[in-house]
């Protein structure tokens, strides 16, 4: 009895967060819109009051031959001495050097568009999408003319940068071309396990991690007082109909107010048959996000998915699943990953790991491919510009490989815009293998048959009439259809009383009631025998036809 209320109140605590993390979204639309958009730094913190607006602008500086010829040496050394691959860093330095001797850049005054030049330049060789160089004036002092830059310290980087973290250099997807290959193939870790059941109660990781690296514990889900941006990550959690979990992942932030909002979101969908995990439109951030909404997609003790092998440090370091316990949505229910082109860096990780262990089916379009990640964060330039330099590469537990250069292929290729409605007719077609309820799995056999995006193919004189229930289609009420000045109506007995509501067009021919919240919709399916109306009422399934 305790352990139902407990496992009730924190489903409640969860449907709590995701609520406060809606209205974080709304309270910090304009702070978070412009923290995505730039790099702060302690010199940037420290001149802008906390609640102030941004400071002065910062006048365009020009550059000369010194400033450019101390930033292209600067760049150049720090490829050196810390890109991932010892040759191919050598190389790009060796061309940097040899472009600025043969005056590539002498018409360059411009620092947005040296920075750019130098940074074209580099892709041109590796084809590194995380591999970038940025014109920052705030991120040291002063500008082009001050003093020179000291270049990266040296002795052993510290770690400031999360593995797999997302590059804000990314202004396009990168070229989809091969790039780098990794090392050769490294022997399966020893804890590598396919996201598969077969534990209940809690259970002692008998798979302990490396020294230093104990395997992530996802948090509760109380919710927090305040929902910051880092909240706004998930702005859309739903059930969608035919009880199919939805989950919008925009960021991946390595934060604590993250991994709540995680946590509250599963808390929300537990009870669902099926889950889509919209990645489309995630750049990266934190491996800890991926562990853990990896972690609530397995069972049994925390393994290992991936191994990071530094350049710097001759320690590799692996990254894990989070270790969930009871609260896990398990490794049993269908789950579908949307895909597209922006997709890049820890989003594809995500998506990588779920299709080798698999564990999901991608849909969409093939990723942008950067699978490289840094521990040294920003490498200042001086002169206010600054780099991004990745320092190790992954290496899948199953594959023994990564997606550099080659990005996460979908097992369902789709235009991005389409994903969303293949996803869901998929969820459907699968759920209705297996649907006991003989109802239930005529609602969803037809809901998989039905245009669920673009618009209608079906007129508004084909869907008038009398609708009655279908054998076998479950029970529900008579619906009558009709159009009335331009628009489309459904009249149908409601509880005690009538419904009589217009169809607002929810994509393809899908509707949903106007005036009504999520969970009321009607489903229009052309059959040989006459139009099904496939009705959604607050969770019950009915299917009526004419």
């Amino acid at each position: 009895m305790e352990r139902k209320r407990s496992t009730k109140w924190m489903k409640i605590a969860g449907i709590v967060l995701i609520a406060a993390a809606f209205a974080g979204c709304e309270a910090t639309a304009g702070s978070g819109k412009q923290a995505a958009g730039k790099t702060t730094s302690a010199a940037a913190a420290s001149e802008t009051p906390a609640g102030a607006g941004p400071g002065p602008a910062v006048p365009a500086a020009r550059l000369d031959a010194a400033v450019r010829g101390q930033v292209a040496e600067a760049l150049a050394q720090a490829l050196a001495e810390h890109y991932v691959y010892e040759d191919l860093g050598l190389k790009m330095a060796e061309a940097i050097r040899t472009r600025l001797k043969e005056g590539a850049y002498d018409g360059t005054d411009s620092p947005v568009e040296f920075a750019d030049a130098l940074q074209a330049d580099l892709r041109e060789i590796s084809r590194d999408g995380h591999l970038g160089v940025r014109y920052e004036p705030m991120a040291d002092a002063p500008g082009p003319g001050g003093p020179e830059p000291k270049g990266p310290a040296p002795g052993p980087v510290p770690r400031v940068a999360e593995p797999g973290g997302p590059s804000p250099w990314i202004a396009e997807p990168p070229s989809p071309e091969p790039r780098v290959t990794p090392g050769p193939a490294v022997p399966l870790p020893s804890d590598a396990g396919p996201m598969a059941p077969g534990r209940i109660e809690p259970a002692p990781n008998t798979s302990a991690p490396l020294p230093g690296e104990p395997a992530p514990q996802a948090p509760l889900a109380p919710a927090p007082r305040t929902a910051g941006p880092d909240a706004a990550m998930l702005p859309d959690v739903r059930i969608l109909d035919g009880n199919i979990g939805y989950m919008a992942v925009n960021a991946m932030p390595p934060s604590e107010t993250a991994m709540q909002a995680v946590a509250a979101a599963f808390a929300l969908l537990d009870r669902t048959d099926a889950l889509i995990l919209d990645l489309r439109g995630n750049t990266g951030g934190s491996p800890a996000i991926v562990g853990l909404i990896e972690g609530y997609l397995s069972e049994g003790p925390s393994y290992t998915t991936n191994t990071v092998h530094w350049r710097n440090d001759d320690r590799p370091e692996r990254l894990r699943t989070a270790d969930v316990g009871e609260r896990a949505y398990g490794s049993q229910k269908p789950v579908y990953v949307l895909t597209s082109q922006t997709t890049f860096s820890a989003a594809e990780q995500l998506s990588y790991d779920l299709q080798a262990f698999k564990r999901a089916t991608i849909v969409g379009e093939t990723t942008g491919g950067g699978s490289h990640t840094s521990n040294i964060g920003p490498v200042p330039l001086g002169h206010g510009f600054v780099a991004n330099i990745p320092t190790g590469y992954l290496v899948n537990a199953v594959t023994g490989t990564n997606w550099e250069g080659t990005g996460v292929k979908p097992d369902v290729a789709v235009p991005a815009e389409e994903a969303p409605a293949a996803a869901w007719s998929l969820a459907a077609r699968t759920l209705a293998d297996g649907a006991p309820d003989p109802a239930a799995r005529a609602w969803l056999e037809l809901f998989a048959e039905a245009k669920l995006s673009g618009e209608p193919d079906l007129e508004f004189a084909a869907l008038e009439g009398e609708y009655v229930p279908v054998q076998g289609g479950g029970p529900g009420m008579p619906a009558a259809v009709r159009e009335e000045d331009g628009e489309l109506r459904i009249r149908m007995r409601a509880g005690s009383g009538v419904r009589d509501a217009a169809l607002a067009h929810a994509g393809g021919n899908r509707y949903t009631l106007e005036g009504y919240p999520s969970g009321f919709s009607c489903v229009f399916v052309r059959q040989r025998d006459g139009i099904r109306l496939l009705v959604s009422d607050a969770g019950r399934m009915t299917v009526l036809g004419k």
